[in-house]
């Protein structure tokens, strides 16, 4: 901690009040013992130990106190530690009992006492640390006649009358309420000191021994200005904010607070103390006067009337007339907090939003997160960049739409708040908003000029600040982006330097803290890490980290009741309030489920006695059962098309990390009921559809995050889906790829994606979007046909292996018909040779006639010369038939060896085709046990449905 720091610390934990005060009043205690001398005061210095306390540094020192920053070594954590240096045993034992008694007041505004005892006749306080500068400090210091904003003031005093509430509740008067006493952190949180300090020696508990005079005396400038009442021991508290009764006028309660109160009013609207010069002689002479205080109006004739009437009523010197409570106080500044007021609901029109996120319009129905909502306009007021994370349903958006922004406009009117989401491409995002922000005309649908801003934005981070600086400096104002639902940027953006263009262009407009331009985005704190993936980025966005923990019970009981308040109707049982808020106690998505629920509430209320009714309450089954039975009444009505395609639709509104996904509405037109069921789900409050006026077209999501844990039929789709996500992802890419690509043949599965495919759909039948079922539908068309191209070439197999067989078989016929024509040539043979014997014996018989008969010789020599060439005729056709038959017995040898070879060739086919059928036999075999097995697995499937369905 630097010397500033430790300045501010001097200031926020050492207010003169307390100490200064037993200084002043030390003389008025009735004598007593002191401490025992025997026992040295205890030595503080740095490094000195007290139990487990570690003295680190004196913060600061007042008349009879001192105040030590330390550490608890116990708890680890940095405390402050007022030592008060009493004199007499008795103002050290009324110090302790009125400060343990203050003990009692745990406020978010009341600065938390953790412990209160005495060392060595010591006496000190332990109380939290804290980091920031005094109300006077931010008012201007004293006599500055700076003049705060009514917003402001607003703003600052709301939590002192929260505080003062609570106290007064506890029966706890403060008595010494001064801007000194009140510190604004560094995170913008009001804290009130040293309560209940000053009533230990309080002017009522002391009255029997000192009558407070009529005239004391005045005292010096040094004694005024913030510090306190006289030294003669008559008075308790700082003049210029001590009230009639004080003074002395009547019995002091918890009205002197108001009245204090109404003084710091005064000041920070006019930029002085309601009495010009506020001596103490001026003081008795107006505070005890008969004349009325003077009025807010005189001073400041701009403050609201509203605002002028409190601080008015809180300056009636009557203490019956006065403000009677501070609990009116604070409800009266609540009506007055920015926007709070700012337009009125139509007749019927629900003080609750339901499960649509608050809206800037709607922040006069946000209520419970006042303090979250100061802490974070200082962070914007003093960072460029800001991040605010949650958990889902924390109302992230709510937040900052219907808190911070109407906060920032009340103090400036010219803020501006611009605001999108990354959506699947953040810089077509950011590229709207420069468009939008830089065409006069507001002609924002040339895609063409759209298209080269991205390219400029992704060449040029800069471009998107520079954009903003030139909007900021024409309108004399100052410019918020607000990027709402960032985690979009890491599930529905793909590309990484998308990524890293965008947050480049977000670092480049929150990139000098005097600039007049500020980012606020806001985030599911699971994804927080992945913003590591910009390093620089990350750093700017964790030195403004606000984390926006779910509303805890008391903010989610302001929310419940203060909206109907504001309507005039109230509930009929605080134990249905009790309920409500028991059920939320360990829900996700509380603050959303309680808006819902309250709405459905609002729709059943009773009109003429405006009431919320037990009955009602009870009908809606209560909250838990608020959203999933509407959810569940939406669908029974659906018909089973619609059902089906309501699933199919929700399944694809959630991404994989079970968040929102944006869905492109162009997307559903492959789905033919789609468009009407989004309708029908827009129209019930379960979807939102955003439209675009740029490009055309739009999207279309789930109407809060909330419904994906608390709708129990959407948790069990998504459930079952929950091992499928990764296939319905993929084809769902495989098939958008392919129909982008006008549906080639090429980009179907195959294989064991296809066989994958098949398995999954066999086991977990179900209604795909058409585009993807077509897309599986071409590829198992393909495998179909490829199956019958097998079926056929087998075919073709079976028919050659029967071709050959045929051929072997007319071979063989062949061949016996060969060897029957071989058998009837030799029959020839053998019966022209017998014709040649018979021949030959004619011839012999015709020599022999020559011979017996030597007259016809001439006759005989004729019929033998003719007989001679008839046998060479004869013996020339036998040599050609010899030859003939050598060469037909050479055919047959040929032939038969031709008929070997077939047969041979189609054994070996047959024992091939005989080893094919056993295969196709086994195969079959396989697939029917697989078939038998699927049919258990669904048999099984359809028992654990029909359990499911029994449950």
């Amino acid at each position: 901690m630097g010397n500033d720091e430790a300045s501010r610390h001097t200031e926020t934990t050492l207010p003169g009040g307390p100490i200064a005060l037993a200084d002043t009043m030390a003389p008025m205690a009735p004598a007593s013992e002191p401490a025992d001398p025997a026992e040295p005061p205890i030595q503080l210095a740095s490094g000195a130990r007290l139990r487990q306390y570690e003295l680190i540094r004196e913060l600061g020192r007042g008349g009879m106190g001192t105040v030590w920053a330390a550490r608890d070594l116990k708890l680890g954590r940095r405390v402050a530690i007022k030592f008060l240096l009493a004199q007499t045993r008795e103002i050290a034992e009324r110090f302790l009992h009125e400060a343990r008694a203050t003990a009692r007041c745990q406020h978010d505004h009341i600065v938390i006492i953790h412990e209160v005892d005495e060392h060595r006749g010591m006496p000190y306080m332990v109380l939290e640390y804290l980091e920031g500068q005094p109300l006077r400090a931010v008012m201007g210091g004293l006599g500055s006649g700076v003049r705060l904003p009514a917003s402001r003031v607003v703003e600052l005093a709301l939590p002192i009358a929260r505080a003062l509430s609570l106290a007064h509740e506890l029966g706890i008067v403060h008595r010494d309420l001064k801007p000194e006493n009140v510190v604004v952190t560094t995170a913008g949180q009001v804290k009130v000191l040293d309560f209940g300090i000053a009533k230990a020696l309080t002017a009522s508990e002391l009255a029997a021994a000192t009558p407070v005079p009529a005239r004391p005396r005045a005292p010096t400038v040094d004694e005024l200005g913030g510090h306190h009442a006289t030294r003669d021991g008559s008075l308790v508290g700082t003049i210029p904010y001590m009230s009639p009764e004080q003074l002395g006028a009547d019995t002091v309660d918890h009205r002197s607070d108001l009245w204090a109160l109404g003084v710091m009013l005064f000041e920070m609207l006019a930029g002085r103390h309601p009495i010009e010069n506020p001596t103490m002689e001026a003081v008795f002479a107006t505070v005890r006067g008969d004349e009325p205080m003077p009025s807010i109006r005189s001073c400041a004739p701009d403050v609201p009337d509203a605002l002028a009437a409190l601080v008015d009523g809180c300056l009636v010197k009557a203490k019956a007339d006065r403000i009677g409570r501070a609990s009116d106080v604070a409800r009266a500044l609540g009506d007055l907090q920015p926007g709070r007021r700012g337009r009125a609901l139509d007749a019927g029109e629900s003080p609750y939003p339901g499960l649509v996120a608050f809206q800037e319009t709607d922040a006069d129905r946000f209520f419970g997160r006042e303090r979250e909502v100061a802490r974070m306009v200082a962070r914007v007021r003093e960072l460029p960049i800001t991040g605010v994370v949650g958990p889902s349903g924390a109302g992230k958006s709510s937040f900052v739409r219907a808190g911070l922004a109407p906060a920032l406009r009340a103090a400036d009117p010219s803020f501006e708040m611009v605001t999108l989401r990354p959506g699947r491409h953040p810089l077509a995002a950011l590229a709207t908003i420069v468009q939008r922000l830089t065409t006069r005309d507001n002609d924002t649908s040339k895609l063409d000029e759209h298209r080269t801003l991205v390219e400029r934005m992704r060449r040029e981070p800069g471009l998107m600040g520079a954009a903003l600086r030139a909007r900021a400096r024409d309108a004399g104002g100052q410019v918020l982006l607000y990027v709402d639902q960032f985690e979009e940027l890491y599930t529905l953006a793909t590309d990484r330097a998308e990524r890293l263009a965008f947050t480049a262009a977000l670092a480049g407009v929150a990139d000098d803290t005097a600039a007049p331009l500020r980012v606020v985005v806001s985030m599911r704190s699971d994804f927080l890490d992945r913003v590591a993936e910009d390093p620089r980025f990350l750093d700017e966005l964790t030195r403004g980290l606000v984390v926006l923990a779910p509303p805890e019970r008391a903010s989610l009981r302001e929310a419940l009741i203060a909206p109907i308040d504001l309507v005039g109707h109230r509930f009929e049982s605080s134990a249905m309030i009790e309920d409500m808020l028991d059920a939320l106690a360990t829900t996700p998505g509380a603050l959303p489920l309680l808006q819902f629920a309250a709405s459905k509430l609002w729709e059943a209320r009773d009109r003429e006695r405006k009431l919320i009714t037990v009955a009602s309450y009870n009908a809606i089954g209560g909250i838990a059962g608020a959203l999933a039975t509407h959810a569940d009444d939406v669908v029974a009505r659906q018909d089973a098309v619609t059902r089906r395609a309501t699933q199919r639709l929700m399944r694809r509104l959630v991404t994989p990390e079970r968040t929102r996904a944006i869905v492109e509405l162009g997307e559903l037109d492959t789905d033919r009921d789609a468009a009407r069921v989004v309708d029908q789900l827009v129209a019930a409050r379960l979807l939102v559809v955003q439209r675009r006026g740029d490009a055309g077209g739009g999207t279309v999501e789930l109407v809060h995050e909330s419904l994906i844990e608390s709708w129990p039929t959407l948790r069990r789709w998504l459930d079952e889906d929950h091992d499928d996500a990764a296939v319905i992802a993929q084809i769902t890419s495989g098939a958008k790829q392919w129909d982008a690509k006008g549906r080639p043949a090429g980009l179907l599965w195959r294989g064991d994606a296809l066989d994958e495919a098949r398995r999954w759909l066999a086991l977990r039948p179900r209604d795909l979007p058409p585009r993807d079922r077509a897309f599986l539908d071409a590829g198992f068309a393909i495998e179909r046909r490829g199956k019958r191209v097998r079926r056929t070439a087998a075919v073709v197999a079976f028919a050659v292996v029967g071709a050959f067989a045929i051929v072997a078989s007319v071979g063989y016929v062949q061949i016996r018909a060969a060897e029957q024509r071989t058998a009837a040539a030799l029959d020839d043979e053998r019966r022209e040779a017998a014709e040649r014997a018979a021949a030959q014996a004619q011839t012999d018989a015709a020599n022999a006639e020559r011979a017996r008969a030597e007259a016809a010789r001439a006759t005989a020599e004729q019929k033998r010369a003719t007989a001679q060439a008839a046998a060479t005729d004869a013996n020339n056709d036998a040599k050609s038939a010899h030859e003939d038959l050598a060469q037909r017995n050479e055919q047959l040898r040929s032939a038969l060896a031709q008929a070997q070879t077939a047969r041979q060739e189609a054994d070996d086919k047959n024992a091939k085709l005989q080893a094919a059928q056993k295969a196709i036999q086994d195969g079959a075999a396989a697939v029917r046990a697989e078939n038998a097995r699927l049919k258990a697995q669904n048999a099984e499937l359809q028992t654990i449905s029909q359990k499911l369905k029994g449950m």
